[in-house]
């Protein structure tokens, strides 16, 4: 068995020290830009590197990791699904819902392994949630709420790929850090959210940019005046199956926050929640009994996460056969977030209606 990795940016990296990992051989390394590809080859040992997709879709090529921008997802998975590879694809699945539906048929119908990587619920404390939410002592689960904050585009920052429409789709927050929220709320609850109402805040649609960076308007004369249209920011309530709701809040401009996902689950017997910036930490709690706090002393981090998603998903592979319920995030449920994310910016846009997903 062999890998392949389509995209050889940022989050390339991360996917080929996993794939090491696993000591599964980089079978090929594909890129629009012939020197990255080379250079990530030489780094991670890639057998073979080009700029040509046709390296990928040789037969010793058993599972293709999909690591470019949002916008391409749909077209290379078809491509790779057709020619029989299994894939592990980058979030979002894709951009569209109906493309992302296609995308599940068409899996499915080729017998092939397909996994999303949707790598937060690989914490050792989110899967001990999910196992405590799951139990009977928990009861059923009537509150669901949470944010994910960063801090990371707040102004002066880079302008780069994930502001550009055409590349990353219509929108940011939601997309880039709600789709993680949502899975985890998902995963851990064991509900769905079913319907969706949100306010999206685009605060400086009008920016300044110079030398590759961004900044609000009059800040730097000389620079060029550009136009952002995706949100910095979401607010959303939700009503989740079963009768369950919830609230959710995803920023991209918040100082401080460097990468604070929390989610709080709240059943008939007891209270849970977790935050990734505290992200061994575990708290439960009952009325009247004060506040249980589990702590993972060999826990795990960011890196871990996805080297056990990675796992997890190649262990499948290997067998050739994927379970009804795979651990790790399938392309249902990478398409069900697609589709989450559309009915949130189908709401946002119409004052905050609420649409049914």
């Amino acid at each position: 068995m062999k890998a392949g990795i389509w995209g050889a940016g940022f989050v390339a990296h991360t996917h080929a020290e996993a794939i090491k990992g696993e000591n599964v051989p980089i079978g090929a390394v594909v890129d629009v830009d012939l020197l990255c590809a080379k250079d990530f080859a030489d780094k991670w040992g890639a057998e073979t590197y080009g700029f040509d997709a046709s390296i990928l879709l040789r037969d010793d090529i058993t599972v293709v990791h999909v690591c470019t921008p949002p916008n391409l997802h749909y077209e290379m998975v078809m491509q790779l699904l057709e020619a029989g590879k299994h894939v592990l694809c980058e979030k979002p699945l894709c951009l569209e819902s109906d493309q992302a539906d296609e995308l599940v048929r068409y899996a499915k119908e080729k017998g092939l392994i397909c996994a999303v990587n949707y790598n937060v619920r690989f914490h050792q404390a989110c899967q001990k949630a999910m196992e405590i939410v799951s139990s009977d002592d928990f009861g059923p689960v009537f509150l669901i709420h949470g944010s994910y904050l960063q801090e990371f585009h707040v102004l002066p920052n880079p302008h780069g790929w994930r502001y550009d429409p055409v590349l990353a789709g219509k929108m940011r927050a939601v997309t880039e850090i709600g789709s993680h929220w949502m899975d985890i709320a998902q995963y851990i609850s064991g509900k769905s959210l079913t319907f969706v109402s949100a306010v999206f805040g685009n605060f400086n649609p009008t920016r300044t940019l110079k030398d590759g960076f961004m900044h609000l308007p009059g800040t730097h004369q000389a620079g060029d005046t550009i136009d952002v249209l995706s949100e910095d920011a979401a607010t959303i309530n939700i009503k989740f199956s079963d009768g369950a709701i919830g609230t959710a809040i995803f920023s991209e401009i918040s100082q401080g926050r460097i990468n604070r996902l929390s989610l709080e689950v709240t059943g008939l017997e007891r209270n849970l929640w977790w935050n990734s910036e505290d992200n061994n930490m575990l708290y439960t709690s009952r009325k009247g009994e004060g506040v249980n706090k589990q702590v993972f002393a060999f826990g795990n981090g960011f890196a871990d996460t996805f080297r056990s998603l990675l796992g997890a998903y190649y262990s499948d592979v290997r067998i050739g056969k994927a379970p009804d319920k795979t651990v790790y995030p399938s392309f249902e449920e990478g398409a069900r977030i697609v589709r989450l994310c559309n009915a949130l910016h189908e709401s946002a846009i119409d004052n905050a209606k609420w649409v049914e997903v």
